[in-house]
């Protein structure tokens, strides 16, 4: 039997990003700027830990809330709580954006994350050159700003 040992900063993580899996659902019953807003007010709190580390405490909560509860672990879903992970980072928007689809009348929709208008995350790094922007919501600060406390 493999022992995997847990850094507790990473079960940490997990569990604020768990938290915020829950909330980010909602995007399915009200409009996208209206989520973005309220996971913007809990958000934040990490700014000491990377992007990357955020993402994977992000990636492993989605997995783990639609496995547990039925919940959809999407690029959507993903995307909204990286936001608000990294909500107290500089510039933090959520993107979505579209490009052609495999067939001539689909079209293939995706969202990600930027932070400091780069692409943050796997959701962010897939979109990077395929995808053409559609929309960005900023992630706010608490007085409403997206400027650095």
């Amino acid at each position: 039997m493999v022992r995997v040992r847990v850094h507790p900063i990473d079960l940490l993580l997990f569990f604020r990003a768990l938290g915020r899996v829950r909330r980010a659902q909602e995007v399915f019953l009200e409009p996208i700027p209206r989520v973005v807003e309220r996971m913007s007010r809990n958000g934040g709190g990490n700014r000491r830990y990377s992007a990357d580390r955020l993402a994977l405490a992000t990636a492993r909560a989605t997995a783990r809330w639609a496995r547990w509860f039925g919940g959809l672990d999407t690029c959507l879903i993903r995307s909204l709580v990286l936001g608000s992970m990294l909500a107290d980072h500089r510039d933090v928007a959520l993107v979505i954006g579209f490009r052609p689809g495999v067939e001539e009348a689909a079209v293939d929709g995706h969202a990600w994350v930027t932070v400091a208008g780069c692409p943050v995350g796997p959701d962010g790094i897939l979109a990077e050159n395929d995808y053409s922007r559609l929309t960005e919501v900023p992630f706010a600060y608490d007085d409403g700003s997206t400027e650095a406390r």
